[in-house]
């Protein structure tokens, strides 16, 4: 049934039927979360070219939620992602030229919802000032940048899909100024602080130092006690290693946890020696002569959270190689030291 399903929406994508298609969305993902599992895969790979191809810019857009609800139920986004964030790309770019328009010729106005009426009344405004073939993409650009959006970060839930985010401070660039034009905006802005990279760690009070791997952590709440289990595990760091059931639940959930706070092992800065907020997240660490360069010194106060993810991605920290004394006194020397941070 759930084939039959997908292969009928394929078909509206591509027709000019819109409330057809988009009475189809809920169906086909509630059945998606009765599928066997080996469908949900295929299912997202055969909706793929559909939706790059769909005449109708709003049925594509939902078309993208849609199937990007299927990879967030345990499907592989494979070829979705390249067509999502092209989509994503130049809806951004949209985004940006609406609300330019908006503010130059909206009389004062707030920004509209996204509403049918104010989606029709924001055409015809801006249709008088501009014309409807400039008038027509803005509108829809804005309408539809969120399903853009959302669909991006189911797929950014796949290590495959956020290796072909290409410039990731390019991305953040046009994303974070629409942080408060809608939430779907602001989650793509946490998931573009996934990283999968080594990053250089150094502890300043005993000056030793490791190459660290991370992949799918969001924030530093998180990277801040992996680490802390991954270092003290690993002999390099002196200290009571994080209750096994806080690591557990940033490493695989269960998230939304009652447990109880987990405890600040660090306060961390990175090699400008600008403090890394745990709000922020690995992205966020800047990088020095290649490498992103984050420094523990001791917590300074005593700071507490509930351990749990933002996105329900596996987590892994995990210590690679252990830098040699010289190595540490090397890259210590591109660090302000501790007075100047």
């Amino acid at each position: 049934m759930f084939v039959q399903q997908v292969q009928r929406f394929h078909q509206l994508i591509l027709g000019q039927d819109v409330n057809s298609a988009l009475a189809a969305v809920a169906p086909l993902v509630q059945a998606a979360r009765l599928a066997p599992a080996h469908e949900l895969t295929p299912a997202v790979t055969h909706l793929a070219p559909a939706i790059g191809a769909a005449p109708i810019p709003f049925v594509a857009a939902t078309a993208a939620t849609a199937a990007g609800a299927l990879v967030e139920l345990g499907g592989s986004p494979g070829p979705l992602t390249r067509i999502v964030l092209e989509r994503l790309g130049s809806a951004l770019t949209g985004t940006h030229a609406f609300i330019d328009a908006w503010m130059a010729h909206g009389g004062g106005r707030p920004l509209p919802e996204r509403t049918q009426m104010d989606v029709t009344v924001a055409t015809g405004l801006l249709a008088a000032q501009l014309g409807p073939d400039r008038a027509m993409p803005l509108v829809a650009a804005w309408r539809d940048a969120p399903h853009w959006a959302l669909a991006a970060v189911a797929c950014l839930h796949h290590a495959e899909a956020r290796a072909q985010l290409g410039d990731r401070a390019a991305w953040t660039a046009q994303v974070d100024p629409l942080h408060s034009a809608a939430p779907a905006f602001m989650r793509l802005i946490l998931a573009l602080r996934i990283v999968d990279e080594h990053l250089l760690v150094l502890h300043r009070p005993t000056r030793r130092g490791a190459m660290v791997f991370v992949s799918g952590v969001a924030d530093n709440f998180q990277l801040q006690t992996l680490l802390a289990d991954a270092l003290i595990g690993a002999g390099l760091v002196q200290g009571k290693r994080p209750d096994a059931r806080w690591v557990s639940a940033f490493q695989h959930g269960p998230d939304g946890t009652v447990l109880e706070h987990v405890d600040d092992s660090f306060h961390l800065t990175d090699a400008t020696g600008a403090t890394m907020r745990n709000e922020a997240g690995p992205a966020d660490i800047a990088v020095v002569s290649g490498s992103r360069i984050l420094v523990l010194d001791d917590a300074r106060y005593s700071r507490h959270w509930r351990p749990g993810r933002r996105f329900p991605i596996t987590a892994q920290v995990r210590v690679d190689r252990i830098l040699t004394q010289e190595e540490v006194e090397a890259w210590l020397g591109y660090v302000p030291p501790t007075s100047a941070v």
